[in-house]
């Protein structure tokens, strides 16, 4: 790993799998951070995860030990703000199914929310982002939407994330039950599309030669790191072990067993 480290100057992060297990530090995690922050390395946190704004997101993670500022953290809905108030998608409201910790961050940011379900018919567009409170009303609700005719925004297409437990249903699994309802073209707004990429790209400000991508995840992290051009290391503390490495198609710059330097 320190010959991996001195090579790069910029690091993309992914969260789940790779600093933490369900809010809990992977081994490692904190060394690596802290020796990132005394080299003058920078870095930003690139997680599908939106149950939570950026700046709950570094909260937490200040709380355990890990240094971050809410402009390390980029999340699907850090793209979705983007997006809205780029295009203006907001004119006719947008229904959002999602937490409510990240209704209220959506509420900040002056987005135009519906919130009555009741008119499921009047949205051009909703949000759909997977937490654990989501149930059937939400899921009834936002295939009705599509029926009528709604864009439909995802954070992520991701199926599942890893927990102690095991592997658990994430967005995609929620957006694969929306269409198997009503099939309609799904907008992802997370890994591993492009623009979110890009984004991480933009904020570290570095070329694309002196970053590195670490994620736990070859379908999204590394794909997605492929796709721009830029060096990945797959690190196998979260959803993919070895031999799954070994039998995908994907192929990582680098695979790595932790963040131990």
């Amino acid at each position: 790993m320190k010959k991996i480290f001195s090579k790069f100057n910029g690091f993309i992060i992914d969260l789940d799998g790779v600093i933490y297990l369900e809010r809990k530090l992977l081994p490692f995690t904190k060394e690596f951070i802290d020796l990132l922050h005394k080299n003058k390395k920078k870095y930003v946190f690139l997680t599908n995860d939106s149950s939570v704004s950026p700046e709950e997101y570094s909260k937490i993670l200040k709380k355990i030990g890990i240094k971050c500022d809410e402009r390390q953290v980029i999340t699907p809905i850090s793209n979705f703000i983007n997006i809205v108030t780029t295009n203006f998608l907001e004119k006719k409201g947008i229904m959002i199914f999602a937490s409510k910790k990240l209704k209220d961050f959506l509420k900040k940011q002056k987005i135009k929310t519906i919130s009555d379900v009741s008119r499921f018919k009047d949205p051009e567009n909703i949000l759909v982002s997977g937490n654990i409170d989501f149930n059937y009303r939400d899921l009834m609700y936002a295939s009705l939407c599509v029926q009528n005719g709604a864009n439909l925004y995802a954070t992520s297409v991701d199926n599942s994330y890893p927990t102690k437990l095991g592997n658990v249903p994430a967005t995609g699994s929620i957006i694969a039950a929306i269409t198997k309802t009503f099939p309609t073209k799904v907008i992802n707004l997370g890994k591993p599309t492009r623009k979110i990429f890009m984004l991480a790209v933009q904020k570290l400000g570095l070329p694309k030669s002196e970053i590195l991508t670490i994620g736990d995840n070859l379908k999204t992290d590394i794909a997605g790191a492929n796709s721009i051009g830029i060096k990945s290391a797959l690190v196998l503390t979260g959803k993919t072990n070895a031999q799954m490495a070994k039998e995908s198609k994907i192929d990582p710059t680098y695979i790595i067993k932790n963040l131990k330097i």
